[in-house]
């Protein structure tokens, strides 16, 4: 991963995604043989594969693939893999995502102007004689030989709609989420069940790194900060408790009545709470705050430009502005194993359904901005970056570990006003 990730870098191509199918019979599985000059992998062997476009899902690419070179449907698609390979004639780039999936609508047959010259149906050692990527053969090999079970998941969890395929979730009906209303459907429910008073009065800037570990924040003592979508205000009585001046601001009602009554519950009371939106701070003036923090909040802004020009007028010269945001490659990946990807890095919108015990759900939409973006929106806005941090969350031998061993979780920005 970060032998691909650097030698992007170096070439300055970015990666193409692309979706591979297989077709299975018995023991054989179908592999082609690409046509010269027809890239991606032109003379090499393949299973059926094709470049994902701009406006279709992993899953549409292979509808449309399908009747297109061997005039057949395809079947329910199921997710098993992601591949990474470099085309030699080019140095092209592609994630692989790769599918089992029936032949549907009888047998198939070559487009005779289409991308393949050969097939044949193989058993897993004459795969691997064949020319083919080899990251792409050392998979389909271990699939064969291992029988990779398509992913088990529990649906009806918050992890389980982030392995839903893209094709899925971007099928869902209705109008666009209201993130203000979302969060005071489930702010009683999320509080009971997955914050509340977990953490004690420690500032959380992830659900395993806090202040103590990370050391995000100058000296707060004596200062005002303000805290951008507070929640339930768990961030402010930290702050407060640590000797700050603290206002928080959230959107939501029910979360603020929550974090008044929570700061009131800890004797807090340098801790102070407004109800508005952050992408316009306008009730506060000018270099009015020494610093501004928000925690696993910016996510659920839309025109995050907005509130970080904001940030920047209302600190003062010097301010800090200490950031937690869910990492953009942790959201392109599935929750669940094999940790394929089902979103673009750079697809940064997500609608999703939070269900929580008792029955209560919401819809809510999110951003994912690239990491290199919220370094340009931050520099743009009038700051300066000066940590950036993506540790893993938790040790390598956690009990029931698994993405964290791949990427990190959450993106941590200390930056500072010009």
């Amino acid at each position: 991963m970060t032998d691909a990730t650097s030698a992007d870098s170096e070439s300055g191509q970015a990666a193409q995604l692309a979706s591979a199918v297989l077709f299975e019979r018995d023991d054989h599985l179908l592999v082609v043989h690409r046509k010269p000059g027809r890239p991606p992998f032109a003379e090499q062997w393949l299973v059926p594969m094709t470049p994902v476009r701009d406006e279709e899902t992993a899953e549409e690419a292979l509808r449309r693939y399908g009747p297109d070179q061997f005039g057949v449907s395809l079947g329910v698609e199921q997710f098993i893999d992601t591949v990474y390979a470099e085309d030699p004639q080019g140095g092209a780039r592609y994630v692989v995502n790769i599918f089992r999936a029936p032949m549907e609508g009888g047998p198939a047959h070559f487009n005779a102007d289409g991308d393949y010259d050969d097939a044949r149906w193989c058993v897993a050692g004459e795969i691997e004689r064949l020319w083919m990527p080899p990251s792409l053969r050392d998979a389909l090999v271990r699939i064969m030989v291992e029988g990779v079970p398509p992913p088990v998941v529990d649906w009806s969890t918050p992890a389980g709609r982030e392995a839903t395929p893209l094709a899925e979730r971007e099928a869902d009906a209705g109008p666009p989420p209201d993130n203000r209303a979302s969060w005071d459907t489930i702010s009683e429910a999320y509080q009971e069940q997955c914050y509340g008073e977990r953490y004690g009065e420690r500032l959380m800037w992830s659900w395993s790194n806090s202040e103590e570990d990370l050391h995000l924040l100058d000296e707060v003592r004596g200062k005002h900060v303000l805290v951008l979508g507070c929640g339930g205000g768990q961030d402010c009585v930290a702050l407060e408790k640590l000797g700050a001046i603290v206002v928080g601001i959230d959107q939501s009602a029910k979360q603020i009545e929550y974090a008044r009554k929570y700061a009131a519950r800890h004797d807090a009371p340098n801790a102070s709470f407004v109800e508005g939106t952050v992408e316009d701070l306008s009730r506060f003036d000018d270099e009015s705050f020494d610093m501004a923090v928000s925690a696993h909040m910016l996510n659920y802004v839309e025109r995050i430009e907005d509130t970080l020009r904001e940030a920047a007028r209302v600190l003062k010269p010097g301010g800090a502005f200490s950031i937690s945001v869910r990492h953009p490659f942790d959201a392109a990946l599935a929750e669940r194993p094999p940790y394929g990807v089902v979103r673009a890095y750079w697809s940064e919108q997500d609608d999703w359904t939070w269900s929580l015990e008792g029955g209560v759900s919401a819809r809510f939409r999110q951003w994912y901005w690239p990491v290199s973006r919220w370094f340009e929106m931050l520099t743009d806005a009038g700051f300066v970056v000066e940590r950036m941090l993506e540790p893993q969350e938790g040790p390598l031998d956690a009990a029931g570990a698994g993405r964290e061993r791949l990427v990190p979780h959450t993106l941590y920005v200390k930056a500072r006003k010009r």
